[in-house]
C-alpha cells in the first residue's frame, strides 16, 4: 500500500504525458489531488499512518511533475 501512496501521482502524470503530451500533463495535479485525498482518508480510517505519509510524498511528487509540465506548457506559448 505504501508503494501505491508513493507512486499514484507519478503514475497518473506519466499516463497523461504519454497519451496526451508533456505540456498538457499539468492537469494531472487535479486528478492526483482528488485520488490522493480519498486515499489519505482511507489511510486515516484504517489508522495506517505510514501509508498516509506515503500519500503526502506522492502528492508532492505529483506537484513537482505537474509544475514541470506547466512550465513546459508556458514556454511553448512564447
Amino acid at each position: 500500500m505504501v508503494w501505491l501512496g508513493l507512486l499514484h501521482g507519478a503514475a497518473i502524470w506519466a499516463f497523461m504525458a504519454s497519451l496526451l503530451s508533456i505540456s498538457s500533463a499539468w492537469i494531472s495535479l487535479a486528478c492526483g489531488f482528488f485520488i490522493g485525498f480519498f486515499l489519505y482518508l482511507v489511510a486515516l480510517g484504517y489508522q495506517d499512518y505510514r501509508f498516509a505519509r506515503a500519500i503526502l510524498v506522492g502528492l508532492a511528487i505529483n506537484l513537482f511533475l505537474s509544475s514541470l509540465s506547466a512550465i513546459i506548457a508556458l514556454m511553448d506559448q512564447s
